[in-house]
């Protein structure tokens, strides 16, 4: 079962999460078969580490809690907030084989929608599609995130290669579910593989 976790940094954070950052990657490293993506979100100039975002393949809702339960950086205090969302792959990639450029740089973007927004999903999908299959050259992960039970999707998840962060945004711009306004909660940041998931530098 894919899962979504998305996990916030508290503010002035970062000497903690220097302290913690061997256990965190440790402990990473012990769920390589299980993880599709995972690395941090940042500020734009990569200045400051904002929070971890993973793609995971866990049993079920509470394996899913407890992952984080157990993540170092929660245990040490760094993060203390967090989104975890049913996932469903729209493309087949891992960090082990997706679409890349060397010399781009990444970018996450996680949109929640408005409520009812499945209508606006059925009436704008295959336009979204086109969009985004014309563009798979920049897209490494996308699909929505999905409801508790899995049955309609709530939001939104692209993890992109790009050259910067302007032609993500002009990316999202273009897209049939972004500029219908379906989301409610947007998130767009530079993002990077995590050490132990990037086959440009392991």
């Amino acid at each position: 079962m894919l899962f979504s976790i998305l996990i916030h940094d508290e503010p002035n954070s970062a000497a903690l999460r220097d302290e913690h950052r061997a256990a965190h990657l440790d402990y990473l490293k012990s769920f390589d078969a299980q993880t599709l993506f995972a690395g941090p979100f940042t500020s734009d100039d990569e200045g400051a580490d904002l929070g971890s975002f993973r793609l995971i393949d866990l049993p079920d809702r509470a394996a899913a809690e407890q992952h984080i339960a157990d993540e170092p950086y929660v245990i040490g205090g760094v993060q203390k907030r967090w989104q975890i969302h049913h996932w469903r792959a729209s493309v087949p990639h891992t960090w082990r084989d997706c679409p890349r450029t060397e010399g781009n740089i990444q970018a996450l973007f996680h949109g929640v929608d408005h409520p009812g927004g499945m209508e606006t999903r059925t009436e704008k999908r295959d336009a979204h599609e086109a969009y985004l299959n014309e563009h798979g050259d920049r897209v490494m992960a996308r699909g929505p995130l999905l409801n508790d039970d899995g049955t309609e999707s709530v939001g939104s998840i692209w993890l992109l290669d790009i050259p910067d962060l302007d032609a993500g945004r002009a990316l999202l711009d273009g897209d049939p579910f972004y500029k219908s306004g379906i989301y409610k909660d947007v998130l767009y940041h530079r993002w990077r593989f995590g050490r132990v998931f990037d086959r440009f530098k392991i």
